[in-house]
């Protein structure tokens, strides 16, 4: 395991992780392991995954061919650390945000993104990032939670959202990570809802799909 540090001091969630890391425990028995293996299955070769949190995502890398993992949150990082051996592949772990991935242009065959990019400070430049660590064809996997399709659902979680993200962690209900992709450059972009009963309600729906750099 290799660390680097990030360019500037990162705020750190202590309480949210260990929150962070029991929610993950409740859903994954709830069918969203699954739900992990059924999309990470098709990362192969050389993986990035972005913001991987506390590793609900580690052990489900059985394509792969060895894993890279960028995580800013410094309490994210103490409860990461003691879970690498999850893995089925060799890890490494570089304390850094997704919008300054310290990885050289092109090296990945696959990006991963799980429930981050509604956390993200800068969404189209995380996504940028992504799209620019990438071999020319590779692809990004995403599971995220979006806002919602319905006015007066979406006016809901705009009106908690400002306490919704101090609560957790930064994250935001009303992101649309698909059309950030798209702004992006990248192609066969596709994403299919997936049907949870134990997430918190506020952040629904949540997707799942692909894009091609």
């Amino acid at each position: 395991m290799a660390d680097a540090t990030t360019a500037r001091p990162v705020r750190s969630h202590p309480v949210f992780a260990v929150f962070y890391r029991r929610l993950c425990d409740v859903t994954d028995r709830a069918g969203f392991a699954k739900v992990r293996a059924a999309l990470l299955a098709e990362a192969t070769g050389n993986v990035l995954e972005i913001g991987a949190g506390t590793g609900g995502n580690l052990p489900h890398y059985v394509n792969a061919d060895r894993l890279s993992v960028v995580e800013p949150d410094p309490a994210m990082l103490k409860v990461l650390r003691t879970r690498l051996d999850r893995a089925p592949v060799p890890v490494e772990l570089m304390p850094a945000p997704a919008e300054r991935i310290p990885y050289a242009d092109g090296q990945f065959d696959t990006v991963v993104c799980t429930l981050v990019l509604c956390s993200v400070a800068d969404l189209d430049k995380a996504v940028a990032e992504a799209k620019r660590v990438l071999k020319p064809g590779g692809k990004v996997l995403f599971i995220e939670h979006v806002g919602a399709p319905s006015a007066k659902a979406r006016r809901t979680q705009q009106r908690i959202e400002p306490v919704w993200k101090r609560l957790f962690g930064g994250c935001l209900l009303t992101r649309d990570p698909v059309a950030a992709f798209e702004r992006a450059g990248f192609t066969e972009v596709a994403a299919e809802d997936v049907v949870l009963g134990r997430n918190p309600a506020p952040a629904k729906p949540i997707i799942r799909g692909s894009a091609r750099a």
